[in-house]
């Protein structure tokens, strides 16, 4: 059990865990001005119940196909302030329907993408980490049908190895980058992350940034500190 400042996340069901790359993707994505949105892939439901607090009107559905996940999901927001808000559907994200969903639009997702280490032993973790059926690339593709208007966008985190081969894919889907950090585990060291926001037709008016989660004495840094302040119990 995770224990957030305004709500609490049980994980014990899910293939993949509560991580750093969840929280950073829950507060950094841009969600104010969304009246709907849908998280791809919710997991254990961190990010859409993160999303639930930064906006207090938007209607928030999280997609998950793993039926353990999905249920420590529910669990999660049927105990969270925002049950009245957040629904949790279990199945594939892929046939997901927008036509219940209104503009502005934000699809957000944490996707799996390990697509390149050893798969582990145990097939949930292993779905969740690799992306089997669901990864980086079919994540754009989704979102390329999904995004109709200028308002609409996506946020999501991936490799930083992936760069060059996620944003000729972005090109593809003709969805432009309006946002993207870069993330580092230490100031210092080579970028391990990048988180975008996209969408159609604003051109590619990027704003950039770079985030360092630890500093060189390995002590996290204030920057991280100040993004994740509203949900860390201890920031």
């Amino acid at each position: 059990m995770f224990s957030f400042r305004q709500f609490d996340i049980d994980d014990a069901r899910c293939g993949m865990k509560v991580g750093t790359d969840g929280v950073l993707l829950g507060a950094w994505a841009c969600c104010d001005g969304a009246v709907s949105v849908l998280d791809a892939g919710c997991g254990s439901g961190l990010i859409a119940l993160m999303l639930a607090q930064r906006n207090d009107r938007a209607c928030i559905i999280g997609v998950e196909s793993d039926s353990g996940a999905c249920l420590d999901a529910m669990g999660n927001v049927e105990k969270s302030p925002w049950a009245d808000r957040v629904e949790i559907r279990c199945g594939d994200v892929l046939d997901f329907d927008r036509s219940s969903l209104q503009s502005p639009l934000l699809v957000v997702s944490n996707p799996p993408f390990f697509s390149e280490s050893l798969h582990s032993p145990e097939p949930g973790r292993s779905l969740a980490r690799h992306g089997e059926g669901f990864d980086v690339m079919t994540l754009i593709s989704l979102a390329g049908r999904l995004l109709r208007e200028p308002s609409d966008s996506l946020a999501f985190i991936a490799p930083a190895a992936r760069i060059d081969e996620i944003e000729f894919r972005l090109a593809l889907e003709r969805l432009d980058v309006r946002r993207r950090a870069t993330v580092f585990s230490r100031e210092g060291r080579k970028p391990v992350r990048v988180l975008y926001q996209v969408g159609h037709g604003a051109g590619n008016v990027t704003e950039e940034e770079k985030i360092a989660i630890r500093d060189t004495a390995n002590q996290l840094t204030m920057q991280y500190k100040s993004l994740t302040s509203e949900f860390y119990l201890d920031r």
